[in-house]
């Protein structure tokens, strides 16, 4: 059964190599193009929020903020008081912060398996430079749109929770993993953040890579003849944005329903986020499935809290 499982996947990467080797130029071009939106996008956003919180959270910051908001996040989600410090850093740094701070607590003893599955469901968010600058200015060239949409995005992800929400009581207090050798901080805080961008680069890449495959073999052509050019449009930003959410929003960006395509987009993450945020996950025994399923009821949460926009905007 394993084996059989594992027959698709196998003839998909197959299938990709070949393509590779057929068109190696195009596959260079694309691979370039996947790098220079990492280092010159993605990177420069993402890197210091991500040092950031990683180093509060290894100097013990992550204690004083959760005390702070202990009495909300458990109320809300059944959540031990440590959610209210990663929901904070996730909606600063943005996708994959949420994922990595829960495994570092899964990590420290702070957090259960179950805790984990709970806490993702409302903290893992794209970050506010992502969502204002890249879509709304950027992509979009309408600031407005771009306010619409973080706000859904932000108020769609603390729906979800409810969701995933378990009654619990706050169990006795344990201590977040506190480093206090300041040479330890910095040099734990440098390679663990390094590693993760490594991560984060290597996927948008892959990604990328495969959008192009899909024009590479004419789907968008397919179609756009198939369903028309306006409902076609929406048909490849939902295709587009299932694989990679930048290449998803810029697709949307022409459609008549851009506003709620994009928040929903951003909220799924596309395979490049979830994969992301797995890689972190699964160190905390959570399942691909459990992430997709948290990821997938977060955008049509976002989509419909949106979707009245779509018409007050045209």
């Amino acid at each position: 059964m394993k084996s059989r499982r594992l027959i698709f996947p196998v003839c998909g990467i197959i299938a990709f190599m070949i393509f590779m080797l057929a068109r190696p130029a195009f596959y260079l071009d694309s691979a370039r193009r996947g790098l220079s939106l990492y280092a010159t996008s993605v990177l420069p956003s993402l890197f210091p929020f991500y040092f950031c919180s990683l180093l509060l959270t290894y100097m013990g910051t992550a204690s004083v903020i959760s005390n702070a908001f202990k009495r909300p996040v458990n109320f809300l989600y059944g959540a031990k008081k440590e959610s209210a410090y990663i929901l904070l850093m996730s909606m600063l740094s943005g996708y994959p912060v949420g994922a990595s701070l829960a495994s570092e607590m899964y990590l420290a003893g702070v957090f259960d398996g179950e805790d984990v599955k709970r806490v993702f469901a409302f903290c893992s968010t794209s970050g506010p430079v992502f969502v204002l600058a890249t879509v709304g200015v950027a992509i979009m060239n309408d600031v407005k749109a771009g306010v619409i949409i973080l706000c859904c995005h932000y108020l769609a992800n603390l729906l979800n929770g409810f969701l995933y929400r378990k009654k619990r009581r706050e169990p006795s207090p344990m201590s977040v993993m506190v480093l206090s050798n300041a040479d330890g901080i910095l040099s734990k805080t440098i390679s663990t953040s390094t590693l993760s961008m490594l991560y984060v680069g290597g996927y948008i890449v892959l990604m990328g890579m495969v959008v192009d495959t899909m024009t590479l073999v004419g789907l968008d052509e397919l179609i756009l003849r198939a369903f028309g050019s306006e409902v076609g449009s929406h048909v490849l930003a939902l295709l587009f944005g299932g694989v990679e959410m930048t290449r998803g929003c810029i697709a949307a960006s022409v459609c008549f329903f851009k506003i709620p395509l994009a928040c929903g987009i951003i909220s799924f993450g596309g395979l490049s986020v979830i994969l992301q945020s797995y890689t972190f996950l699964s160190k905390a025994q959570m399942k691909l499935g459990e992430v997709i399923l948290r990821k997938l009821t977060h955008a049509v949460i976002a989509f419909l809290l949106a979707l009245p926009f779509a018409f007050l905007t045209a």
